[in-house]
């Protein structure tokens, strides 16, 4: 039985009308990172973070 990790980014737009994201890994939400004029922005930024965070099992 493989134990797979669930990661993904979540966007949202806040009062100020900004977008911000987290980072959530295995039901853990990271913290709130922005601002960011679009939603385009927020969830490319949140994917690179994510692709930073080098989560597999290559080693």
């Amino acid at each position: 039985m493989t134990s797979e990790q669930r990661c993904y980014v979540h966007t949202d737009k806040k009062s100020d009308g900004k977008w911000y994201y987290v980072v959530v890994i295995d039901s853990e939400t990271g913290a709130l990172m922005g601002p960011h004029d679009t939603e385009d922005q927020a969830l490319a930024a949140g994917q690179k973070d994510l692709e930073n965070l080098s989560i597999n099992d290559d080693e």
